[in-house]
């Protein structure tokens, strides 16, 4: 009798194990489960954020795409004025008007090595860079500094004064839903005592377009 409740004992004990190791199996195959649905999970989320990535990576290309340095021989050439900005004082010399009253006798220029032909004086050029889609070129003797000038708006040393920059800018518009570049030049002026420009020249390749610099366009 009691070595057939010890069978049965037996057989139940090993049901049991059996039964436990059943559980264990099963809870066993849920942690895999989960381990492996946490690892795609997250192997779903880094292909994501890859994808996102080169996405960002690609619309940033091709939106500098079209942006590219501008040698300085490529400037070479007759240029006329069109248009000016400025702000507080004006030193006579540089007034932009003045520039307009001096362009009828003596046009705008850049020559083949570089120089800068404005307000009936030449300004050497030197290439510095670019600055986003811009191409930067200083003049020399300005104390121009690239560094400062991404960094900060210092553009010459204080004891300078005339055209210390010309930024060969590139600026975006619409049009019909189609993003379309366009170049300008403008010309950084500045005067004693200060390292900020305190306005600009726009200047453009070609023949006079007869800009009218009426007091409503500064």
């Amino acid at each position: 009798m009691k070595k057939g409740l010890l069978g049965l004992s037996a057989l139940v004990f090993a049901a049991a194990l059996v039964g436990c190791g059943a559980d264990k199996n099963k809870d066993s195959e849920k942690e895999t489960k989960s381990s492996k649905a946490e690892t795609t999970a997250a192997a779903e989320d880094t292909t994501a954020a890859d994808e996102t990535e080169a996405d960002t990576n690609e619309k940033e290309e091709e939106k500098g795409s079209s942006a590219e340095s501008v040698d300085l021989k490529d400037l070479a050439g007759a240029y006329h004025l069109n248009g000016y900005m400025t702000m507080g004082d004006v030193p006579e010399e540089l007034d932009p008007k003045q520039l307009k009253e001096t362009y009828k006798d003596d046009p705008v220029s850049i020559s083949e090595d570089g120089v800068l032909h404005l307000y009936g004086k030449d300004y050497k050029l030197a290439a510095e860079g670019m600055d986003d889609e811009d191409t930067v070129f200083s003049i020399e003797g300005s104390g121009f500094d690239m560094e400062s000038y991404r960094n900060s708006s210092k553009v010459s040393d204080k004891d300078y004064e005339g055209p210390c920059a010309l930024i060969v800018q590139v600026s975006h518009m619409t049009v019909n839903d189609v993003d379309v570049p366009y170049t300008q030049y403008n010309v950084l002026l500045t005067q004693k005592g200060d390292e900020d420009y305190f306005g600009y020249v726009g200047i453009d390749a070609g023949e006079d377009s007869d800009w009218d610099w009426d007091d409503d366009d500064e």
